[in-house]
């Protein structure tokens, strides 16, 4: 008895109009069966805490303005077979994972458990152009010896606002080139006492799904994106 052809699906495509450039359909054609996404990370800041510990005053400033729980989370090793699996599986028409069991998605509270981000108002981030990471390590391995207990907080601030630039660049916002952080957020940091009130968990889950977006196209093979609230939360 002769079998019907299998369909890749979906069966109906009147919402998941753009199912002819998904991954899948490239995975379907014989194309991208043995690819797994490259990763685009930016380790400077996790080399540069390994070799340079924080200050107790640094490390206080992270956490009133609510960002030293990412460095809490430290550096971890990826699983680059299941980020890759779920990227095929995101769909831009839903901003949701389709998996056997039904839908999934990551959401507001994900982030805000993962990172301790609040959920504020405004949402964060305007504007463009871009800055190289590896200056901002060198100046700040340059000024890393000068903390001391006694420094003025106008040089505490000084360094929070390099870390923070890592932060943002290589970690929360990063990019394909890997090694560059938008400039954007040099006006956020102008004012450090106000970054609590900018809604930063909306910000990194819009990156997150614009990126999943970009990834789950074509035949693309890298992925820039804060890939650990990917793999924590699938």
């Amino acid at each position: 008895m002769e079998l019907p052809p299998m369909h890749p699906g979906p069966a109906v495509r009147e919402l998941l109009l753009l199912q002819g450039n998904h991954r899948s359909s490239h995975i379907w054609d014989g194309q991208c069966l043995s690819h797994t996404f490259h990763p685009r990370r930016i380790d400077d800041l996790w080399e540069f805490n390994r070799d340079h510990p924080l200050h107790p005053r640094k490390v206080r400033r992270l956490q009133q303005m609510e960002f030293y729980q990412i460095i809490e989370i430290g550096r971890l090793q990826f699983d680059w077979a299941l980020i890759t699996a779920m990227i095929e599986r995101w769909r831009s028409e839903t901003y949701t994972f389709h998996l056997p069991i039904g839908e999934a998605t990551i959401t507001l509270e994900d982030v805000e458990r993962l990172t301790g981000f609040q959920l504020a108002e405004p949402t964060a981030l305007s504007g463009a152009s871009r800055l190289q990471l590896t200056p901002v390590r060198q100046h700040l391995v340059a000024l890393h010896a000068e903390i001391i207990d006694d420094s003025p907080p106008e040089a505490i601030d000084r360094q929070t606002r390099l870390l923070l630039l890592m932060i943002f660049g290589g970690i929360l916002f990063p990019n394909t080139s890997r090694n560059l952080v938008s400039l954007r957020f040099l006006h956020h940091l102008e004012r450090l006492d106000g970054l609590p009130n900018y809604n930063w968990g909306g910000a990194v889950l819009a990156y997150l799904y614009r990126q999943l977006c970009r990834s789950s196209k074509g035949t693309v093979r890298d992925i820039a994106v804060f890939i650990l609230l990917l793999q924590v939360v699938t």
